[in-house]
């Protein structure tokens, strides 16, 4: 690089740079470095490094050491205008913290370019306000785009990328090489470091260790993502909304909600300061994921990245463009009055951070927060997973009930319950849904629960599920929980009277403000767990109890009598306290029309049908009387996966073998497998599942027959292809998430169901509705259990150390956890007597406590159930605990004794 000396007129691109790190990336893409400029303003506090880059004269420039955000930034601008007037064009290049989402895979050394989207600028101002604690912040809005010149050339770097590739990586390995007294700060970090932990999980307090330390790299911590392939590039650009404050992000669920809301893919501290005066774009090499896990290891590395990318850009624009552009001087006028005001901020966020410093959580109390997630791995379904799998509200849709005038009241209430009831099909979740997300006012604590049977359907998960979003949110308020937890520790979780008394003691501590609380689906709750809810709820709201004056349920449900009747005792003190929407069908059939003809244009799109067609389509669907959100959900995929004749006449064929009806749609779906018995046998599996099971657990049931001697005899295929077997033969009527297996619709359960008397069979050649009785589906998941364990007793490697299985994706073991757990549940409900003598003598094995059946299944079950062994000393005693009539009758009739003694339990009686 040789040192020329140009005058100050001469540099017409500034470069601001936040830290020193990013000030020497800066400096090492410099082809050429002239001499520090001889006169600059009397009041320019800044430090210059002046060169060129392609075409272009730069001038950077490094903020004070120490000082960081908006206010600063815009003043080291100001400075360097006054002392450079002919600069047309900034340049902000640095690091920041990613925000990671599904649809944007941001990784540790990538780069985020602030790009406009929707008609707005790339970068979106925040502040905290004065409300930190509530995780309240105030939008400031969409800044200034960046100069056309600038964006034009982000669009064409963007097609040459795209095209042809980068080589971003190598060049910064070329500088490296010829600068080797920066490969130990600027290289790129081994790829282990790169860790991205789960939204809740927080570095403890205190304590300085790296995270490799401190929070440990477990599976259960960390959000599991796959290896980048070779048609990847190791580093990714990514172009989007970055989101700028003056405070630094450490807060992975606010980080997570500016994702969702505001498509927000980086956070930083000084664009803001920039935007609406210094005409720049912002170039972010990602370092951390703007949580409390700051990684300093990948800061020299991201400033590299984000330098090499602008060189890159820099390099496409030609010096006449440049020229054409304004002097940002030119539009100075207000700059003072942004730094004035901008400081003021500074001051404001100093009183929050003092703030935020109170309410940090110690170890301990992070553990207890960790405890109420009741997730063990990452493959465990979450409260937030089962409300983010509900579908968007459809515009125009949900307006039944936000324009109703008892919610509107609701809304201006400072407590009280609100129940919400409609049918089947209606959109509930989805209200609720949008509710949570767009509705509800942020300056309450909101925290939800979505029921779902047999999976999410207890007082204990809700409890659970609510606390952890409001100590989330709220940190302070885990106080109210700590001294049950010194005393019970992970046992705290298990007694839903204590996680009453906390939540309690939460919602009335006069710091917490306003609480909503969410709870849909309360049809699905388990029943005899409703009842422990309901009288809990309605003692909250009752006249005696102080402390409750900022409380609000909202809660949706089926109509059903049983559970109506229990908000009969709160109507005097909340005459509103239900909207009915099953009165209200007409205009919910209305807003299925929105759903209709939005999914009909979006079906037309990927069918490339013609208008005609397409409105005839649409005209035909809304002429069926019974419409819901769920039946039009069938009929589109069915519509989807069909091939019809795309004419007019087509379309009114095609129509004529619709199916009109819920109930006809889902016969329709099973109807079109030719592996019947199968499809029953899955089906009455789901339907009386303990808990939903793998995909791995049901393909051993599945292929378990009398035939099976030995666990090796399983003729079992690897997942994925399973997944897709099961698909084929039940199609919609089931979906399969996180690797679990679930009904698509509690109404598909419901189809299934034969409302019998337990004596009464169902002949088989009757068509799908209403076909499995609930004793069958046990009788069948008893036999398929107490024939596994019975297997697994010849195995000689059932939980043991790697086997030849290891090497392979198939585990015939899969099954024995479901198994333990379960067998005695569906023995009891299948009501199987002392006649079935293959089955109950099978039983009668492993209840044994002497056998090694017995041990088998017993310590899986009892460390579950318990997490001690109770040591029950007889079968007799086994048999009665479980309820196992059968086998208890058999015992008896061989002239077991029902006195003797032993164990926790003492005799059987």
């Amino acid at each position: 690089m040789s040192h020329q000396k140009h005058g100050n007129g001469e540099y017409t691109v500034g470069w601001i740079c936040a830290i020193t790190t990013e000030y020497v990336a800066a400096q090492a893409f410099f082809d050429e470095k002239h001499d520090r400029p001889e006169y600059v303003h009397p009041h320019d506090n800044n430090d210059y490094t002046l060169g060129r880059i392609g075409p272009h004269n730069i001038v950077a420039a490094v903020l004070p050491d120490g000082e960081y955000g908006v206010s600063s930034a815009a003043a080291v601008a100001r400075d360097m205008l006054h002392s450079f007037p002919n600069i047309r064009i900034g340049l902000m290049v640095g690091i920041g913290g990613g925000a990671p989402t599904l649809q944007h895979d941001i990784r540790l050394g990538d780069i985020v370019v602030a790009a406009p989207r929707d008609g707005k600028g790339g970068v979106f101002q925040y502040d905290f306000g004065k409300t930190i604690q509530d995780r309240s912040f105030q939008s400031t809005g969409f800044l200034n785009k960046s100069p056309p010149v600038l964006l034009t050339a982000v669009s064409g770097l963007k097609a040459q990328y795209e095209s042809d590739g980068h080589q971003l990586d190598k060049t910064i390995d070329m500088i490296l090489e010829q600068k080797p007294r920066l490969k130990r700060k600027y290289k790129r970090p081994d790829l282990d470091s790169d860790r991205l932990y789960s939204s809740g999980w927080i570095h403890p307090v205190d304590n300085e260790a790296i995270c490799a330390e401190a929070c440990g790299d477990e599976p259960s911590k960390l959000v599991p993502r796959s290896a980048r392939t070779q048609d990847d590039d190791d580093l990714s650009v990514h172009y989007g909304t970055v989101a700028s404050a003056n405070q630094l992000m450490k807060d992975a669920l606010l980080r997570d909600k500016l994702a969702k809301e505001r498509g927000v893919l980086c956070f930083e501290m000084e664009a803001a300061g920039l935007m609406n005066h210094f005409p720049c774009l912002v170039i972010r090499g990602i370092c951390d994921y703007s949580d409390t896990h700051k990684n300093k290891e990948w800061q020299g590395y991201a400033a590299m990245a984000a330098a090499a990318y602008a060189k890159d850009l820099l390099c496409r624009i030609p010096p006449n463009k440049v020229e054409a552009e304004k002097k940002v001087n030119d539009v100075l006028s207000d700059l003072q009055e942004t730094v004035k005001a901008n400081h003021n901020i500074a001051r404001q966020q100093l009183e929050i951070q003092r703030e935020m410093g109170k309410q940090k959580l110690s170890e301990k109390q992070n553990e207890c927060l960790q405890l109420f997630r009741l997730t063990k791995s990452t493959e465990d379904a979450t409260y937030e997973w089962y409300k983010d799998r509900v579908e968007d509200r459809v515009e125009g849709t949900c307006m039944w009930f936000l324009e109703h005038k008892h919610f509107q009241d609701w809304l201006k209430q400072e407590s009280g319950p609100l129940l919400v009831s409609a049918d089947p099909g209606c959109g509930k979740s989805v209200l609720a849904k949008h509710l949570i997300d767009c509705v509800l006012p942020q300056s309450a604590t909101i925290c939800y629960f979505f029921f779902k049977d047999q999976d999410q359907n207890t007082v204990r998960q809700a409890l659970c599920a609510l606390l952890h979003q409001i100590f989330s949110q709220k940190p302070y308020l885990i106080q109210h929980a700590m001294q049950q937890f010194e005393k019970d520790g992970s046992g705290l979780i298990n007694s839903s009277r204590s996680l009453w008394a906390i939540l309690g003691d939460a919602v009335k501590d006069p710091r917490v403000g306003p609480v909503i609380i969410v709870l849909d689906a309360l049809d699905e709750c388990a029943e005899l767990e409703f009842e422990n809810l309901m009288r809990n709820v309605e003692g909250q709201f009752r006249s005696n109890q102080p402390g409750y004056g900022k409380l609000k349920y909202l809660l949706t449900s089926r109509p059903y009598e049983q559970i109506l009747c229990e908000f009969r005792s709160l109507l005097d003190a909340f005459p509103r306290i239900r909207i009915p929407g099953e009165e209200e069908s007409e205009r919910i059939s209305q807003e299925v029309n929105h759903v209709i003809q939005f999914r009909v244009d979006r079906l037309a799109k990927e069918k490339a049908l013609s208008d005609i067609v397409k409105n005839h389509l649409a005209s035909q669907l809304l002429q069926i009387t019974h419409r819901t959100y769920l039946w039009v959900y069938l009929i589109m995929d069915y519509l989807k996966t069909d091939d019809f004749k795309k004419t007019p006449k087509g379309v009114q064929l095609k129509f004529e073998t619709l199916p009109k009806s819920i109930n006809e749609a889902y016969e329709r779906i099973l109807d079109k497998s030719k592996e019947r018995s199968v499809v029953r046998k899955a089906l009455g599996i789901i339907l009386a599942a303990g808990r939903p099971l793998t995909l791995s657990e049901m393909n051993i049931a599945i292929e378990m027959d009398d035939t099976i001697q030995a666990i090796h005899d399983l003729d079992l295929e690897e997942e994925n292809n399973f997944r897709l077997r099961l698909r084929s033969w039940c199609g919609l009527f089931v979906s399969v998430y996180h690797g679990k297996i679930y009904f698509m619709h509690q109404t598909a359960r419901e189809f299934l169901l034969a409302n019998l008397p337990p004596s009464t069979a169902v002949p088989t050649e009757l068509q799908w509705h209403r076909s499995i009785t609930i004793q069958e589906a046990h009788s069948m998941l008893a036999r398929l259990c107490v024939q596994y364990i019975d297997l697994c007793d010849t195995s000689t490697s059932v939980r043991g150390g790697p086997t030849l299985e290891a090497s392979r994706s198939v585990d015939r073991q899969a099954f024995l956890d479901y198994s333990a757990s379960f067998w005695g549940l569906h023995f009891r409900e299948a009501c199987i007597g002392d006649n079935d003598t293959a089955i109950a003598s099978r039983a009668l094995s492993i209840s044994d406590p002497s056998s090694t059946t017995y041990s088998v299944w017993s310590k899986i079950y009892w460390d579950a159930e318990y997490g001690y062994d109770p040591g029950l000393a007889t079968t007799l005693v086994v048999a009665s605990y479980f309820g196992h009539s059968g086998v208890v009758k058999l015992l008896l009739d061989e002239g077991t004794d029902p006195n003797a003694q032993g164990g926790e339990y003492g005799n059987a009686l």
